[in-house]
């Protein structure tokens, strides 16, 4: 029985094992080293999709915002911090810390001038959804960090590293932050500024704790002037705020939902809803109603359904429309079927 535990866990430990495809440590670091490095092509290639990506969320183009996260370079220092952490580098760490924090100005600079320049500079769905992070957004971070590492330490990791620029969106929050300031906004400069540096922080997060598991030769003996515990503290700092937004979204959500079901099995089993709007976030809703004629007691009614159902203190408004002539225009449809039968008849 022992030895088929025994087999069992080797089995195991052999399907997971990731020592055995991974490359020489030197090569890994070296590629790591090119990717913090930030001018001359880079630089560019920052720029312009900084561009793109502004004009994407300009016009709520997705496939727009795609490609310029996949042609953005801002990964590098991010991997850098989290690697030379793991590593205890202090040199590699300044220079990723160095980096990362002008790719910041760059981007911010050059969204805020395109947003000056363009005169049709709205908010757009797109551009407001990266002011507000949530925990969600923090794990995407940290798994798309753990993955990174994983593909870095490999020949060919390349993919798996677009996959994650890609997923953990660090280039539109920059030009939501550009937005903000452009236009005076400062809960868009803010917002946008923190999505990308949780998104950021929790990347390299992944990063490091990648870089540990895999047990990469350290730099120096100790760990940088215990980095790595600041890097813990900055981390749960910053996670406080998007688990609230978190929160807020979800009751935002069950609000939308419920009231929905409230609208589609209670109310419009007795009214005609033409249309409705839900704002979940200002508690608002409103109806359009069409009935025979001019009902005094509809918003009454109605207020009761919400309340049956715990929902209270909403900004309730209904519009109705008034069914005149319904004769008539029964009549125009029966003329305008006899029509067309009458044409298919020629």
């Amino acid at each position: 029985m022992r030895q088929k535990l025994n087999i069992i866990k080797r089995y195991i430990r052999q399907l997971f094992d990731l020592k055995s495809t991974q490359e020489a440590e030197q090569i890994t670091y070296l590629e790591i080293k090119e990717g913090v490095e930030f001018k001359g092509k880079n630089l560019w290639l920052l720029v312009f999709a900084i561009i793109i990506s502004c004009i994407g969320l300009n016009i709520n183009s997705k496939s727009a915002v795609i490609g310029a996260m996949i042609l953005s370079p801002v990964m590098g220092p991010v991997f850098g911090i989290g690697f030379s952490l793991g590593i205890s580098n202090s040199d590699l760490f300044k220079t990723s810390l160095k980096n990362a924090l002008r790719i910041v100005l760059v981007s911010v600079i050059f969204s805020t001038l395109y947003y000056l320049i363009n005169p049709y500079s709205i908010e757009t769905e797109e551009l407001i959804s990266f002011s507000k992070p949530t925990f969600f957004d923090v794990l995407l971070a940290f798994i798309g960090g753990l993955a990174a590492m994983l593909a870095i330490s490999r020949e060919s990791g390349t993919q798996v590293i677009i996959a994650v620029a890609v997923a953990t969106s660090c280039i539109p929050p920059l030009c939501t932050a550009g937005f903000g300031l452009a236009t005076l906004n400062l809960d868009y400069f803010l917002g946008g500024l923190y999505t990308y540096s949780i998104n950021s922080l929790f990347i390299g997060f992944g990063t490091l704790l990648m870089t540990k598991y895999l047990k990469f030769q350290k730099h120096v003996a100790q760990n940088i002037k215990h980095a790595n515990g600041w890097f813990f503290v900055l981390g749960i700092l910053a996670i406080v705020p998007a688990a609230y937004f978190a929160y807020v979204l979800a009751v935002q959500n069950m609000f939308q939902s419920k009231v929905e079901h409230i609208i589609t099995n209670q109310i419009e089993n007795k009214y005609h809803v033409i249309n409705y709007d839900i704002n979940s976030e200002l508690k608002s809703i409103e109806l359009d109603i069409s009935t025979p004629t001019f009902d005094a007691k509809i918003e009454q009614n109605i207020t009761a359904f919400f309340d049956q159902n715990n929902i209270q203190n909403i900004d309730l408004t209904i519009h109705q429309s008034i069914e005149e002539n319904q004769d008539l225009s029964k009549e125009i449809k029966k003329l305008q079927i006899e029509i067309m039968a009458l044409k298919k008849t020629k």
